[in-house]
């Protein structure tokens, strides 16, 4: 009797010590980089004190030069170690990808050998040699997925050892200013003006990718709010940047806060911070159900436009995905808004998930929308901004240059080689939106959602230059904001903060949900259209213009459908046929009959009956004292 010799099982092998977390090792050597590049920068831009002169101020320069040399010395063993690191965890990545194509053959290895296994057992003898030759190619396939697995750990073992080396040459005080010294350190500022020269976001790109990884962190630790906020760098890049100064800025801004020493500037500062550090985090479980999303911070700027700060976070990477969404918010809304304007890109993100479509969506708080930051006493100019398309004028340009950014990183396998992109404007930010568009903004949809208006130069669908038919529209019947469309007259000089303002026409272009305007209008579900609204609670009057993106509603879904390229299942109906603003004069009108009413009967009806009531009262009175009198002379 013949034996057939079958291969030994392959045991599992034990998951490699590297998890996702040991990027947080980088983001904080990054923001430690960071924070100290920042002391060696004030230090040489501050010189000796105004006033001192002779020894005192040789003494102060001396200082103040050593001290800036010592910092600069730790900056430059920071970048080697933080280049050293990303360059370790760019090294796991692969080797992840790696060790689950190892896995698969295993486990290929095994299902064909229980197989083989289960045949041999009692095979007849005209099948011993063919199970004979079978069991001899999967002892070639055992022995050459261990020699694999050796080879792999080897590489392993490598990474780990030249990472260990970077780590040990700059872990003493010689070391880092050695490598301060280098002759062929980076120099971070040369670096900078190049930057600076490029002329557009695919420049940007081109020029970025062919840094070497130790120019790129250099110039990312100097200057991280330039890498970061830069469109044309990647992704990847611009949210390791922005990250570490977040980072830097929460340390700073919670140390004093638990000092006592927090300045009101400091604690809207802070507010900003946590709302952005909100929004990354609601792409982490159990912030929703599901696998962590990958979240990145596409620009971080808590001090722009007044205070109001500028801040985007995608959910998804843009750089890859199939379809991208940019989300622009409108009225009220600024960094410390990030939280919320991240839940309305999430959602969009996990219905086009779920639907089983690679998607990034990003919120975009990158322009400077009309809004209440500071209090409503200090910002009644900017609200009255709402009024004019100044800001989304300003907007527009900004949100051009971002969707180019977006068009110069992306590098995924989507057909032709982009992305589907779509940009939502909501409120005021589809105003700004529409004025993008205007200018030649390189979308393939556009989406406006509780519009007060497409700009005063777009009368029609064909002004915005968007691809044919690629340009839809949601407004609920009963969303007062979408009543502004077209031309409200209504100049009369309004006092504010002591200026006066004339307000001229209220409404910001035409309604873009009009069927004469030639855009697909798609379902919202509207409800309580004809209650009058003394009789509404205000929050559901609210809701009513900020729900389009809320999870499981009709208009949700519909805008998922858009922005995943699945135009067929877009649920349209038809667009207004009477002007919008018609129903903004029926409120007026049917609000100040009922107003009017109410001060009738307060000031006219009432107090009459009141009166009424007291002259019968006194007649009352009267007569009962004549009865009382003269008893028998009063009836």
């Amino acid at each position: 009797m013949t034996t057939i010799v079958v291969p030994a099982p392959i045991a599992a092998w034990p998951e490699p010590d590297v998890r996702p977390s040991a990027s947080a090792v980088a983001t904080d050597l990054r923001a430690a980089a960071i924070a100290t590049s920042d002391v060696t920068s004030w230090m040489s831009s501050h010189g000796v004190p105004a006033g001192w002169t002779g020894n005192a101020a040789d003494a102060a320069g001396h200082a103040m030069t050593a001290l800036g040399r010592r910092a600069d010395a730790a900056v430059a063993a920071l970048e080697k170690a933080l280049t050293a690191v990303e360059v370790y965890l760019d090294q796991m990545a692969t080797r992840r990808t790696e060790l689950d194509r190892l896995d698969a053959d295993r486990a290929g290895y095994n299902r064909d050998r229980e197989s083989l296994w289960s045949r041999a057992d009692g095979a007849p003898a005209d099948q011993v040699d063919e199970l004979q030759h079978e069991a001899s190619a999967l002892t070639r396939r055992h022995d050459r997925i261990v020699t694999d697995r050796e080879a792999w750990l080897e590489r392993v073992r490598a990474d780990e050892d030249r990472l260990i080396a970077v780590l040990a040459s700059v872990d003493t005080r010689s070391e880092g200013r050695d490598a301060r010294d280098a002759a062929g350190r980076v120099d971070a500022d040369a670096l900078r003006r190049q930057l600076a020269a490029q002329g557009d976001p695919q420049s940007v790109n081109d020029w970025w990718l062919s840094l070497t990884d130790v120019q790129r962190a250099a110039l990312a630790i100097a200057f991280p709010e330039l890498v970061g906020n830069t469109n044309g760098i990647p992704t990847g890049d611009r949210d390791e940047a922005n990250r570490g100064m977040l980072d830097r800025d929460e340390e700073y801004l919670r140390r004093r806060d638990e000092d006592g020493t927090l300045t009101d500037a400091e604690a809207a500062w802070l507010r900003r911070v946590q709302a952005t550090r909100d929004a990354l985090a609601l792409g982490q479980p159990p912030r929703h159900a599901g696998e962590p999303v990958d979240t990145n911070l596409m620009a971080y700027l808590p001090h722009a436009f007044d205070g109001d700060g500028a801040a985007a976070v995608s959910y998804g990477d843009p750089d890859t995905a199939d379809h991208t969404a940019v989300i622009v918010p409108g009225l009220t809304n600024d960094m410390s808004a990030m939280a919320a304007q991240g839940q309305d890109a999430l959602n969009l993100f996990l219905d086009a998930h779920d639907k089983g479509e690679d998607i990034a969506a990003i919120a975009w708080m990158g322009y400077d929308a009309p809004s209440a930051a500071e209090g409503i006493t200090s910002e009644l100019t900017d609200i009255a901004g709402v009024v004019g398309e100044g800001l989304a004028e300003n907007g527009g340009h900004l949100l051009g240059d971002f969707v180019d950014g977006l068009r110069a990183t992306h590098a995924g396998d989507s057909p032709g080689g982009q992305a589907h992109l779509t940009v939502i404007g909501h409120s005021y930010g589809s105003t700004t939106a529409a004025h993008a568009a205007a200018d030649g903004l390189d979308e393939d949809s556009l989406v406006l959602i509780g519009s007060p208006g497409a700009g005063g130069g777009v009368h029609h669908v064909s002004g915005l230059d968007a691809p044919p038919g690629e340009v839809y529209v949601g407004s609920r019947e009963n969303d007062f904001v979408t009543w502004l469309g077209g031309e409200i007259s209504v100049d009369v000089p309004v006092s504010i903060g002591g200026d006066t303002v004339h307000l001229g026409n209220l409404g910001l272009g035409d309604d873009p949900s009009q069927a004469s305007f030639g855009a697909n209008r798609f379902d919202v579900s509207s409800d309580g259209t004809d209650t009058p609204w003394h009789l509404q609670d205000g929050g559901a009057i609210l809701d009513r213009h900020t729900s389009y993106l809320d999870d499981g509603t009709a208009s949700l879904d519909n805008i998922t459908n858009v922005v995943i390229d699945r135009d067929s299942d877009v649920d349209l109906v038809a667009g207004r046929d009477t002007p919008a603003h018609d129903r903004l004069y029926d409120f007026a009108q049917n609000e100040a009959a009922y107003q009017a009413q109410q001060a009738v009967d307060r000031y006219v009806v009432e107090p009459l009956e009141d009166a009424g009531r007291t002259v019968a009262e006194g007649a009352d009175r009267v007569g009962d004292a004549f009865s009382d009198a003269w008893p028998d002379h009063w009836p």
